[in-house]
């Protein structure tokens, strides 16, 4: 076990001094800032945070830094995992600035940063979190299964080799079976688990779409919204755009970059525009996929097109 590589990057990460970051954002500050507008009276920058669980209570007006976080989201090193997300977002002002200024098919040491944006808010979202926790807490009961019946002598063997013990009776190998999957599961919840496949899994999803063509769509009118969970996968199916399906079935990844930007993936670099229709299908798609919050720019009048799908969203969650 020690010298497995998972197990050392466990250690690795657990002597790896770095002061912990408790408030940690899901969607990155330099993206929200573009759906702001100046604050009154000398504020600073300032967005619209709806609160999709409570749509009837008011709505205070926010600076990026108070939007888009979740109190240790990641618990475990969290400080060296906000370093892994800094790289990219670190060079985003610039990637920002040559796509508002017209150029960004141009200047091509800018797409693997958007590219990088994609992955890095599939991965750091609650889609992914909850899909990681279902999936492990699935692989770990039927692993249990399979060591009680099928791989008793597997649980026999370890029970000998580790404690000295030979086992017989359903208790005892039940026993012997929890004990060797609590270290396991320790590392679950503590966040270690997530921590580590967090940071594979941004890794792979940056290689997989390292080639894809960026795909520029301009609002004709009105302008975007954006959620808190922004970065997702799409499938046409029939003519239907579902949304939230695995990395490997999706046909394109869409993100917001603002209110007058929409990315997707593609084969080629386009630049293109989107009607009304279709801004008001992507702002849909990400109020159904918000977990809490969407956020738009004051003034933009989007307000009533959360209320408006807020029934669509119920019926989602609630069939």
């Amino acid at each position: 076990m020690a010298s497995d590589p998972f197990w050392s990057r466990v250690r690795e990460l657990e002597h790896t001094p770095g002061r912990p970051v408790h408030r940690q954002h899901l969607v990155s500050r330099v993206l929200l800032k573009r759906f702001t507008q100046p604050g009154s009276r000398g504020a600073g920058p300032q967005l619209y945070p709806f609160d999709l669980r409570h749509p009837h209570q008011p709505h205070k007006l926010k600076g990026p830094a108070g939007c888009g976080w979740v109190q240790d989201f990641v618990p475990f090193a969290s400080g060296t995992l906000e370093a892994v997300w800094a790289r990219t977002e670190q060079t985003l002002p610039r990637a920002f600035a040559s796509l508002d200024a017209g150029k960004l098919f141009d200047e091509p040491e800018h797409h693997p940063v958007l590219r990088d944006l994609v992955a890095l808010h599939w991965v750091r979202s609650y889609f992914y979190r909850d899909a990681f926790a279902r999936i492990y807490t699935d692989f770990r009961a039927h692993s249990r299964r399979w060591f009680l019946t099928s791989g008793q002598e597997l649980i026999r063997a370890a029970a000998l080799q580790e404690y000295g013990l030979h086992i017989t009776g359903a208790q005892g190998l039940e026993h012997t079976t929890d004990e060797l999957l609590r270290p396991t599961d320790e590392l679950f919840e503590s966040g270690a688990l997530l921590r580590i496949r967090m940071e594979q899994m941004f890794q792979k999803v940056s290689e997989r779409i390292a080639t894809a063509g960026l795909e520029i769509h301009t609002p004709v009118s009105g302008e975007l919204l954006i959620g808190d969970t922004p970065a997702q996968t799409l499938r046409m199916d029939q003519g239907n755009r579902i949304y939230g399906v695995a990395l490997g079935d999706a046909t394109t990844m869409v993100i917001p970059l603002g209110p007058k930007h929409l990315l997707t993936l593609g084969r080629d670099h386009v630049q293109g525009v989107l009607l009304d229709e279709g801004r008001d299908v992507m702002n849909k798609l990400q109020i159904l996929a918000a977990t809490r919050h969407v956020y738009f720019r004051p003034g933009s009048r989007l307000e009533r097109t959360v209320r408006q799908n807020l029934e669509a969203r119920e019926a989602e969650r609630n069939p």
